[in-house]
């Protein structure tokens, strides 16, 4: 087949253009051209500017491919200068969106902290998380979804719901969606393991917000990334929208008992609810990739719909846990979002500790 991948260099982008290269396909990539992966000279470049829609639609003019696959539409905008320049010169288009369209923190820039003391957050604008569980495609009503600019709502679950709701209603532009999760694995934009793998390999305490409570579905790189190449080969995905999420299903604290167990280290967490970090500590709550799989408490989106529809194939956590760890011990990272303040972390802890043991001591005792 004959596949343009708009994006391509990077995360799970990368992964599908190996993929596509694997099968055999003949892959062009479109892209800045400042990362050049392993796999540059095995194919074609076209050098350009997503976000400058004129040449964007100018370099693509009169192009004709099989399938086009689009990791960096981000706006309206962007879906519809796709859909100028590739409206009958191809017979797929895929673009990646996102879970964090049926809302959550890191949806509403008032409500990145779970425990919002903004009386106007809208945490929950789209979905009321705690009573969507599993959380269902159709439980977004893209009819609902405005095209103005909210600047109380994270622009980029904004852009992805606003670029859906075009393609919603063109349908004779043969689109497919994939809301993508938090995807996790070797190389991941944010590295949000090895924000857990870093404290819980330095053996001091490590907080649990809500007891690791978290209920949530995370994606492995790899499997997303052959979601792509399940859909384009059947036809029955056009028009369709698709969560995209591994089989299992983790609280905060199994998962990060699996990292402990694959790094050979205790789990040495520490209990504290959420409101009180959140109110009473110094910690980097707004910060998106800080303590990532903490928050919201309640987050498991259907798969249901891809297994039937292309029989999504989901590699076991704990397998893809092994190769993201050894992925992390081989390569030179950076320290992980937050961990300047790991003393701070620490002495929370025991604080805490402390100071819960001296309280259940004196009540019981009472």
């Amino acid at each position: 087949m004959k596949i343009l991948v708009i994006g391509g260099t990077r995360d799970f982008g990368k992964i599908t253009v190996r993929k596509l290269l694997e099968r055999g396909d003949n892959v062009t990539v479109y892209s800045r051209g400042n990362i050049k992966p392993e796999f540059w000279n095995d194919v074609d470049h076209i050098a350009g500017d997503r976000t400058d829609h004129v040449e964007f639609i100018k370099s693509l003019k009169n192009k004709k491919y099989d399938v086009v696959i689009d990791n960096v539409a981000y706006t309206f905008q962007d879906v519809q200068a796709a859909m100028s320049v590739f409206a009958g010169n191809v017979d797929r288009y895929l673009v990646s969106s996102t879970a964090s369209v049926y809302g959550g923190p890191g949806h509403a820039i008032s409500a990145r902290a779970e425990y919002s003391s903004n009386p106007k957050s809208k945490r929950d604008e789209f979905i009321d998380l705690t009573n969507h569980c599993p959380i269902m495609e159709n439980d977004l009503d893209l009819t609902e979804v405005s095209f103005s600019r909210d600047e109380s709502v994270h622009e980029y679950a904004e852009g992805k719901r606003q670029l859906e709701r075009v393609l919603f209603e063109n349908k004779d532009f043969p689109s497919t969606v994939l809301r993508i999760p938090s995807v996790v694995g070797p190389d991941e934009n944010g590295n949000r393991l090895w924000f857990y793998m870093q404290r819980i390999l330095d053996g001091n305490e490590l907080i649990l917000r809500d007891g690791g409570s978290a209920i949530f579905r995370p994606g492995f790189r790899d499997d997303v990334a052959q979601s792509f190449l399940d859909i384009i080969d059947q036809p029955k995905t056009v028009n369709k929208t698709y969560n995209i999420a591994g089989l299992e299903i983790v609280s905060l604290k199994s998962f990060l008992q699996i990292i402990a167990d694959v790094v050979g280290m205790p789990l040495n967490g520490v209990d504290i609810p959420g409101p009180i970090l959140e109110k009473q500590s110094d910690l980097p709550w707004d910060d998106w990739f800080y303590d990532f799989f903490s928050r919201p408490l309640l987050y498991v989106p259907s798969i249901l719909q891809a297994k039937t529809d292309f029989n999504m194939k989901t590699t076991p956590i704990k397998d893809w846990v092994e190769i993201t760890v050894d992925w992390y011990r081989n390569n030179d990272i950076p320290e992980s979002n937050g961990y300047e303040k790991r003393d701070y972390e620490i002495n929370l802890c025991r604080k805490w500790q402390s100071s819960y043991t001296d309280f259940t001591e004196q009540a019981l005792g009472s």
